[in-house]
């Protein structure tokens, strides 16, 4: 079993990307709350921008804003001559209707690809079409099950599978089909439910690609339960240090390919 060292492909890209010319408009990020998540996932976007010398702005408001408030503030953002991506960070609170906000977005400004039409692929999908590449992969006729079919992850990721003729069977964590789990060539978890797959459920030599993100006993951990699948799977990525880093990477790489698109 090889653990696919996620950091190492998001380097790879991110070096390529510092051969470009760093984006002269600021990349923005908009948070309603304060979740800890989230803002996790906002610093290691931030550093990355860092690193890329990209200016790179939080705005933070309150869940207090109602849901025309927070369009137009999101609205006010992507007009603003200044700014060349605009991320919402999800999941908002469910108050909000998220498709309405997204849509406020400029679509040459929705780096994340949440919107319909978007000709970016979602930094989802990108990541794995990078980690597959890097362990040699192709997921043509390959049977390929995709656990948990949520916005970010789950929807994206099967779009992207069907478009390169995979066989795909999308699970969701309430209704376990152990059947197509066990014949599976390559198992994508996105569920956050923490330790969910565990090695009796694969076969031997299966590819699992995690992006679930959980905490226990203050650690951070994702869908897969490691030690077990690690004996069984061929290739498996880590939580943290495996999609994880390499989605940011994609993210910042679709910001530079919008911008060049201006």
């Amino acid at each position: 079993m090889s653990l696919i060292d996620g950091k190492k492909i998001a380097q790879e890209i991110l070096n390529e990307l510092k051969k470009l010319s760093v984006p002269t408009k600021k990349l923005v990020a908009v948070l309603s709350g304060d979740d800890s998540a989230s803002l996790s996932f906002l610093r290691q976007k931030e550093k990355v921008a860092h690193e890329l010398g990209v200016d790179f702005e939080l705005r933070q408001f309150s869940e207090s804003l109602n849901q025309k408030e927070l369009e137009d503030a999101v609205r006010e953002i992507s007009q603003d001559d200044s700014v060349g991506g605009v991320i919402v960070q999800l999941p908002l609170p469910s108050k909000y209707n998220r498709t309405k906000i997204v849509d406020v977005i400029d679509i040459e400004k929705d780096v994340d690809a949440l919107r319909e039409g978007n000709i970016l692929l979602p930094p989802a999908a990108f990541s794995l079409k990078y980690i597959l590449d890097d362990i040699g992969f192709d997921p043509a006729d390959k049977k390929a099950v995709v656990v948990g079919y949520g916005f970010l992850i789950g929807q994206p990721i099967t779009k992207w599978l069907v478009s390169k003729n995979a066989k795909v069977v999308i699970i969701e964590k309430e209704e376990f089909n152990l059947t197509a789990l066990k014949e599976a060539d390559l198992v994508v978890m996105g569920t956050g439910h923490p330790d969910l797959i565990r090695g009796e459920h694969l076969k031997q030599g299966v590819v699992v690609l995690d992006y679930g993100y959980g905490v226990v006993d203050g650690k951070v951990c994702g869908d897969v339960e490691i030690e077990s699948v690690s004996k069984v799977a061929s290739y498996l990525t880590p939580t943290p240090g495996g999609t994880g880093p390499v989605v940011v990477a994609a993210l910042f790489e679709n910001f530079y390919n919008s911008f060049r698109n201006f």
